[in-house]
């Protein structure tokens, strides 16, 4: 479903979702995790250290150890600031999005709970159009 959401953002938009770096001092990862806090929000402590790689990139409070200041923003605003999307459509765009993009995927809706909410497939169809 992340995935899903990742494409159906990329329809909407022409661009990729994340699109991360390698920096001075963090990797190309990093940033990947990094981008998607400051979109989405704190990662929770258990996702964030309870990964087989988890030790490589979050320290024990669930914090990024090399990359230390986030930008945070929402996917509502990013729609409408650098989209152009109306408020009314980045709002339901998003609404549409947040679920799916839960950092805890026992959380994110199914596709068959994606298809019977928010009108999906009208919403997407208006999105790309």
């Amino acid at each position: 479903m992340w995935s899903f959401a990742c494409t159906a953002f990329e329809l909407a938009t022409g661009e990729m979702m994340f699109a991360p770096k390698n920096g001075q001092g963090f990797s190309e990862d990093e940033d990947h995790l990094a981008l998607m806090m400051e979109l989405l929000g704190k990662m929770p402590r258990k996702v964030a250290t309870g990964g087989a790689r988890s030790k490589d990139y979050f320290d024990r409070y669930g914090d990024l150890k090399r990359i230390r200041r986030l930008k945070y923003g929402t996917l509502d605003r990013l729609l409408v600031d650098k989209y152009k999307f109306s408020d009314a459509d980045a709002r339901d765009f998003a609404g549409f999005l947040r679920p799916i993009f839960d950092f805890e995927p026992e959380k994110r809706p199914t596709a068959k709970q994606c298809y019977n909410t928010h009108g999906s497939i009208l919403l997407i169809r208006r999105m790309v159009s």
